[in-house]
C-alpha cells in the first residue's frame, strides 16, 4: 500500500507539469521535412534530434545490415568537421550526443545547453550535407562491427544463446536476421551500394527533426527555413504498410551442453505483441508484473518465498510489428534452476486463468504511469517519442490518450493475453547446463 501511495504521489506530482506545458506542435516544409517544435518549461538545454524514418528493415535483402553501419558512419566527419568532432564539442559544454539505427527506424540527437541549441542544429545540417562516407571509413567500420560480433560470438556463450532464442522467436518476420546482418557477409557489402543509402538516410521527406526544452520557437523556425527548405533530392519511394506478426505456433525447446561453464541458465523466449498492436499494453503489465525489479512476482516467488537464489534478468524488444522478450534465469544449482522453471510455467498458467488483483492492477498501472511521464521530461526519449508517434499514427498530442489507455486495461485483458502470448507454443526454451 505504501508503495502504491508513493508512485500515486510522484504521478500526480508530475502530470500537472506536463499538462501545463506549451503543446508541441509540427510543421511540415513543402519538400515534405517535418519539425515539431515541443517547449518546455523548467529545463535549461535543448535537445535536437533527427529521426530518420528508415531503418535495416528497408535494407535490400543482398544488403540486410548495411544500414547498421550508419550508427558509426554518422558520426564521422564532413566538409567542415574532423571524425567525431561534434562528440568533442557537445561534450565541451557539457551536453550529450548518441545516435542508434534500429529495424524500423534511426534516431541521432545531441542534448545541449540552451545557449548551444543553433549550433546543435548546424551539427545536423553538416550530417544531412556534407558527411564524408569514405572507402575507407566504411572499410574501417565494417571491419570494427565484423570483429565486434565475431568476438562476442565466440567468447560469450549467453551472447550466443541469446541469438539462438532470438532467431526462433522472430522466424518468418522481417526483425529474424540481427540488426548487423549476415556475419559472414559484412565485409564483403558493396560500398558503393552502402554510399547510396546515405540518400535514403538524408532524404529531407524521410525526416521528422523534433527541438525539444528550452529554445526561441521563431528563431529555430528561421534557421530550419533557411537550411533545410532545399528541393528534395529524390522522393522517397511510398512505404509499404506494416504487417502484424501473430504469435507462434510451435513450441521450441533445445539443451546444450557447455563444459566449463560458470553458470547454468535458461532463457525462455516470447514472441510479443508489436508496438501497432492493440495488445501492447496489455502485455506490457504482464512484463511488469513479473519482471521488473521494483516489484517482480518472480523474484518474489523465486528468491524471497523459496529461497532458490537464482538471478533473474529480461530484454524486451521496441519493434513496429513484433516484439521479444527475453527471460533469463541463472544458477549454479542444475536442481534451483529446474525448480525456477517450474514456478516460471505455474506463473505463466495463473496469468491465464486467474484475475490479479485490483491493487496489483492499480500498482503495476500506476507504475507505468508513472515511468511514462518521467520519460517525458528526459528530452531525448520525449523527442524520440514525438518523433515516432507522428511516424506511425500522424500525430504528437498524445500523451494523455497514452496514459488513458494504461488506466483502461483490465484484469481481463491481461488473462486474455495471457492465453495468446503466453502459451506453450508461443515459447522458444534453451537451457544452458554444465557438461
Amino acid at each position: 500500500m505504501k508503495r502504491i501511495f508513493q508512485i500515486a504521489l510522484l504521478t500526480a506530482l508530475l502530470f500537472p507539469i506536463l499538462t501545463a506545458a506549451p503543446k508541441p506542435r509540427s510543421i511540415q516544409l513543402p519538400n515534405g521535412f517535418t519539425l515539431i517544435l515541443s517547449p518546455m518549461d523548467g529545463v535549461e538545454a535543448t535537445c535536437v534530434l533527427t529521426y530518420h524514418i528508415n531503418g535495416v528493415r528497408d535494407d535490400p535483402p543482398d544488403m540486410r545490415g548495411a544500414s547498421y553501419l550508419y550508427q558509426y558512419l554518422m558520426f564521422l566527419g564532413t566538409e567542415n568537421l574532423d571524425p567525431f568532432d561534434r562528440i568533442m564539442f557537445v561534450k565541451k559544454v557539457g551536453g550529450s550526443s548518441s545516435g542508434r539505427v534500429n529495424y524500423d527506424n534511426s534516431v541521432f540527437y545531441q542534448v545541449v545547453p540552451e545557449d548551444k541549441w543553433h549550433n546543435a542544429l548546424w551539427l545536423e545540417t553538416e550530417r544531412l550535407n556534407s558527411l564524408k562516407i569514405t572507402e575507407q571509413n566504411i572499410n574501417q567500420q565494417k571491419q570494427n562491427v565484423y570483429r565486434r560480433i565475431y568476438r562476442l560470438t565466440n567468447s560469450s556463450v549467453a551472447f550466443r544463446a541469446r541469438n539462438w532464442v532470438r532467431d526462433r522467436v522472430f522466424e518468418g518476420t522481417k526483425y529474424q536476421v540481427p540488426l548487423y546482418g549476415d556475419l559472414a557477409k559484412i565485409q564483403g557489402l558493396s560500398n558503393q551500394r552502402i554510399q547510396q543509402l546515405y540518400d535514403s538516410f538524408r532524404n529531407l521527406s524521410n525526416i521528422v527533426m523534433v527541438v525539444s526544452g528550452k529554445f526561441n520557437p521563431i528563431q529555430v523556425m528561421d534557421f530550419v527555413n533557411e537550411h533545410f527548405s532545399q528541393p528534395m533530392r529524390r522522393r522517397m519511394e511510398q512505404k509499404k504498410g506494416y504487417t502484424l506478426a501473430k504469435p507462434r505456433t510451435q513450441y521450441v525447446y533445445k539443451n546444450w551442453l557447455i563444459e566449463d561453464l560458470p553458470q547454468n541458465f535458461v532463457m525462455v523466449g516470447i514472441r510479443a505483441p508489436a508496438k501497432l498492436s492493440y495488445d501492447h499494453l496489455s502485455f506490457d503489465v504482464i512484463r511488469h508484473y513479473l519482471l521488473d525489479e521494483r516489484i517482480s512476482k518472480l523474484e518474489k516467488i523465486m528468491n524471497r518465498v523459496n529461497n532458490l537464489d537464482v538471478l533473474i534478468s529480461s530484454e524486451y524488444s521496441d519493434h513496429v510489428e513484433a516484439n521479444f522478450l527475453l527471460i533469463k534465469i541463472s544458477s549454479a544449482k542444475r536442481l534451483n534452476l529446474e525448480k525456477a522453471k517450474y514456478i516460471l510455467e505455474k506463473e505463466f498458467e495463473a496469468l491465464k486463468e486467474i484475475p490479479l488483483a485490483n491493487s496489483t492492477m492499480k500498482m503495476v498501472k500506476s507504475m507505468m504511469e508513472l515511468d511514462f511521464l518521467k520519460d517525458m521530461t528526459r528530452l531525448e526519449r520525449r523527442s524520440q517519442l514525438l518523433a515516432e508517434n507522428y511516424h506511425l499514427f500522424g500525430r504528437i498530442d498524445f500523451e494523455g490518450e497514452y496514459i488513458e489507455r494504461i488506466r483502461k486495461v483490465t484484469q481481463y485483458d491481461i488473462m486474455e493475453n495471457g492465453k495468446k502470448y503466453l502459451d506453450k507454443k508461443n515459447l522458444v526454451v534453451l537451457n544452458v547446463y554444465k557438461k
